[in-house]
C-alpha cells in the first residue's frame, strides 16, 4: 500500500470537512459538483446522488451480494485518486482487511451502498483543505473493487470447514457444538456444578484465555447465568470426561462491547471444554 499516511489524511480530513463544514465558496462548491456530473456523463452513467453533495455509481453490480453490517469483516482493494487529471493518490497493493463500522475512512461511505463482489466509484466534491495531488475545492474519486463481505456466520462456517471438525448439534442461537470425546453418565441437572478445563480462542487461533495448562478448574452451575449465553448452552450439553468444541458468534458471546481488553465486540469465539468433575 503506498502513500498511506496522505492516504489517511485525505480520508479523515476530508470526512471531517464534508460532514462538518459547508464549502467556503459557492461558486467553488457549484464548479465542483458540475466536474462531478460532467466525469459521468462522459462515460455514459447515471450516478446516484448521496449526502454532502457526493454521487456514485456501481459498475459492476451483484444483486445477490451480502452488505456489510457493523461487526462484519470486510476485504477490499480501493483507489484513491484526482477526479479531474486521475493521478492517483493511494491505491492497495494486498487487500485491506478491517472490522467495518469502526472505522470512518472516507471510503466507508461508499460501502453503506454497495453489496459484496461489486465495482463502484465514488465521486466527493472538494473541500478548501488541499493535499498533496488534490488542490483545494479538486473532486476526489474513491473506486471500491474486489469487494468482500464476511459475516460472522461466514467467518465460523469457514473456520468449521478449514479445521474439517464435524458439527454435532446447531442450535437456533448460532452455536455450533462439536464432541470430540463422548462423557460418561447423565448429563448434569440443573443446580449441578461442573467443573471445567477449557482453553478460548479467537478464529484465528489466538488462545485469549484458558486453564488446560494450571493446575485450577472453571466452575459453572447448570441453569446459571454467570456465563455467556454460548458458553453456558454448550456446558449444559456435556457429560462428565466429555471434551467438546464451541464456536458460537458474538450475539450469544460477549455482544457489540467485548470483554475489556481481551475481547473486541462483535467477535466469535472458540472454546474447547474438557468436564473434569461434578458436583
Amino acid at each position: 500500500m503506498k502513500k498511506v499516511l496522505l492516504a489517511f489524511g485525505i480520508m479523515l480530513g476530508m470526512t471531517s470537512c464534508l460532514s462538518n463544514v459547508e464549502l467556503a465558496d459557492e461558486a467553488k462548491a457549484k464548479e465542483s459538483q458540475a466536474q462531478i456530473l460532467s466525469y459521468f456523463a462522459k462515460l455514459n452513467q447515471n450516478p446516484i446522488a448521496i449526502e454532502d453533495g457526493s454521487y456514485y455509481y456501481v459498475a459492476k453490480p451483484n444483486v445477490a451480494g451480502e452488505k456489510a453490517s457493523k461487526g462484519d469483516t470486510v476485504k477490499m482493494h480501493y483507489v484513491l485518486s484526482n477526479l479531474l487529471t486521475g493521478e492517483v493518490l493511494d491505491s492497495t497493493n494486498n487487500p485491506l482487511v478491517y472490522q467495518y463500522g469502526f472505522l470512518n475512512p472516507i471510503y466507508a461511505k461508499l460501502l453503506a451502498y454497495i453489496k459484496e463482489g461489486e465495482q463502484a466509484v465514488m465521486a466527493l466534491p472538494g473541500t478548501s483543505q488541499s493535499f498533496v495531488g488534490l488542490p483545494a475545492y479538486t473532486p476526489l474519486k474513491v473506486l471500491v473493487k474486489d469487494y468482500v463481505v464476511r459475516s460472522q456466520k461466514d467467518q465460523i462456517e469457514e473456520y468449521i470447514a478449514k479445521k474439517k471438525l464435524t458439527v454435532t448439534e446447531q442450535t437456533a442461537n448460532g452455536l455450533r457444538y462439536i464432541r470430540l470425546n463422548p462423557g460418561t453418565g447423565e448429563i448434569p441437572a440443573s443446580g449441578k456444578v461442573v467443573k471445567l478445563k477449557y482453553t478460548g480462542r479467537f478464529l484465528n487461533g489466538f488462545a485469549f484465555d484458558g486453564n488446560m495448562a494450571r493446575t485450577d478448574s472453571f466452575s459453572v452451575t447448570i441453569g446459571g447465568s454467570s456465563t455467556v449465553v454460548g458458553f453456558q448452552t454448550g456446558v449444559e450439553k456435556m457429560r462428565l470426561g466429555e471434551r467438546a468444541i464451541l464456536v458460537f458468534p458474538s450475539t450469544i458471546g460477549y455482544g457489540e462491547k467485548g470483554s475489556g481488553s481481551s475481547i473486541p465486540g462483535y467477535t466469535p469465539l472458540v472454546f474447547e471444554i474438557y468436564v473434569a468433575k461434578i458436583d
